[in-house]
């Protein structure tokens, strides 16, 4: 009974499999769908990236202030002997002469401690033989020695003008292309893009300037002027001579020296002391510099009118923003009749954001379906700021002007 059921089994899955097979055999064949009446699609490129340079006329600039200028000296009071004082041209100090202490037989006082002879301050004499000076206009007639200190004040009141020269840039766009304009044969893209340019300007001038000059005079007291420049004390070495007139040799064959001192002494007071003021435009002089750079920001629409299917011009005009970031530095100098140029330099920073405008007239080639070469010109204007600089010795303004530029720009697009 057992393999009875197991053959019944077999035998009824052999006929569904038969049945199946057959099924199978009897249905019509599985169709290949028609795409034959699609139409076709072709990807038209909308968006354009543009890369090159644009050049512009530079900035008008325009410089002006005031500013101070003083020697950093102390000549300290006008009275008060033996004091150290410190001037532009030179200098006189306390009086640093000595003698040998002896007793009162003549004999040299040593000094307990170290064995060495001691030396005291001399007798005051109303000279000292510790100064300076450095040139020989300081030298008066009647035998005085002419010290001084020197400051000016800028009192300029004229405006410095600069153009800046014309500089070339970076620019970089990207548009979309909108399609016809009403129809016609005109198409349109909208654009935004930014380029930059540097910022830059350089003048140099003389400026009027009230001098002040503080003079002290100190006496020779009749002694022979030294040859400037001069630093007491000084000294000086002699060959010795025998009664012959013949150089004295040593036992190495060299020449025997001596040394002698030639310090010339002076007052070590001011005999007199002046202040004069004066009026000139030669002594100061003055350097403005401006560096930095602009970016400029802009969006608008653009017209295009193609000529041929390669050859076309297009008009593109809109608001542009300008962002600019500039160094201001001036450079003082002053010349006074004796001593080292004074000079001061100062400097500030800044940055402005001025909105404006912008307009471009273009041509363009294309070399393929995505690439175009382009050149044409520029205007762009986005007003004007002031930068200010203020310092301890300086006190000036610029004014940089970038309401009207005008230029050139060319480079490459690509489609994708």
């Amino acid at each position: 009974m057992k393999h009875l059921r197991l053959a019944l089994v077999v035998f009824a899955s052999a006929a569904g499999l038969a049945r199946a097979q057959d099924e199978q055999q009897q249905r019509p064949p599985t169709e290949i769908p028609d795409f034959s009446n699609l139409d076709d699609y072709i990807y038209e490129p909308k968006s354009i990236l543009t890369y090159g340079f644009r050049m512009l006329s530079g900035a008008k600039l325009k410089f002006f202030g005031s500013g101070r200028l003083a020697t950093s000296e102390d000549p300290g009071a006008a009275t008060g002997a033996n004091v150290s004082r410190v001037y532009h041209d030179g200098s006189v100090g306390a009086d640093a002469r000595f003698a040998p202490r002896v007793d009162i037989t003549g004999n040299p006082v040593l000094d307990p401690d170290s064995g060495s002879q001691i030396f005291d301050p001399i007798a005051a004499d109303g000279r000292t033989n510790t100064w300076a000076f450095q040139n020989s206009s300081q030298l008066t007639a009647d035998g005085f020695v002419a010290f001084h200190t020197y400051s000016a004040d800028i009192i300029d009141t004229a405006i410095r003008k600069k153009d800046s020269a014309s500089n070339f840039g970076m620019e970089l766009a990207v548009a979309q292309d909108m399609g016809k304009l009403f129809g016609s044969r005109f198409t349109w893209q909208l654009i935004a893009g930014m380029s930059i340019n540097d910022l830059s300007g350089t003048t140099t001038d003389n400026v009027q300037a009230k001098l002040t000059a503080l003079t002290d005079l100190y006496s020779l007291n009749g002694q022979v002027a030294p040859l400037a420049p001069y630093s007491a004390p000084s000294s000086a070495s002699e060959t010795v001579l025998d009664s012959a007139g013949n150089a004295i040799l040593n036992s190495d064959g060299t020449t025997q020296t001596v040394t002698t001192d030639t310090t010339v002494f002076l007052t070590n007071q001011p005999s007199n002391r002046s202040t004069t003021v004066t009026t000139d435009s030669t002594s100061v002089s003055s350097r403005w510099k401006l560096s930095g750079a602009y970016y400029t920001f802009r969006a608008g629409p653009t017209v295009v009118l193609p000529f041929t299917s390669r050859f076309k011009a297009s008009l593109s005009a809109g608001a542009a923003l300008i962002y600019a970031g500039s160094t201001y530095t001036v450079t003082q100098t002053y010349t006074p009749e004796t001593g080292a140029e004074v000079a001061d330099t100062s400097l500030s920073t800044t940055s402005h954001l001025l909105p404006g405008y912008y307009a471009d007239a273009t041509l363009q080639f294309d070399l393929t379906e995505r690439t175009a070469f382009y050149a044409g010109a520029v205007i762009q204007g986005a007003g004007e700021y002031t930068q200010n600089l203020n310092s301890d010795a300086a006190h000036y303004s610029t004014k940089i002007d970038l309401a009207k530029q005008q230029g050139f720009r060319g480079g490459m697009t690509i489609r994708f």
